[in-house]
């Protein structure tokens, strides 16, 4: 048989598996830093096209498919690859229903009157 005494292995398979149990999580962290980089293109005013947001998205699916983090990831995977391939549309020059547009006349050197 094994040199362990038998009352020790109740402890010993206690402590193996409070130490399987025990192993850290690193998907919110990664959640983190990727939700930081999305947030600084946000702020910037990244178009949705450009190629900066790839990296973003590659920092979303670093986010292990174990970690209890991996829903929101995957969330956030899902919208950043659909607005991805979708090009925004162009801004309105005038808003209707508004007197001159929406906007104040200007003169000939911009200012308005």
């Amino acid at each position: 048989m094994s040199d362990i005494p038998r009352p020790c292995l109740p402890l010993l398979a206690l402590l193996l598996l409070l130490g399987a149990a025990c192993q850290r999580d690193a998907g919110p962290e990664q959640l983190a830093r990727a939700q930081a980089s999305y947030l600084a293109l946000v702020e910037r005013g990244v178009p949705p096209s450009d190629p900066g947001w790839d990296a973003v998205i590659a920092e979303f699916e670093a986010v292990p498919r174990d970690s209890k983090a991996r829903p929101e990831a995957d969330k956030r995977i899902a919208a950043l690859k659909q607005l991805h391939g979708t090009k925004l549309p162009r801004r309105p020059l005038s808003r209707p229903n508004e007197p001159d547009g929406g906007s104040p006349s200007l003169d000939e050197h911009g200012h308005p009157m």
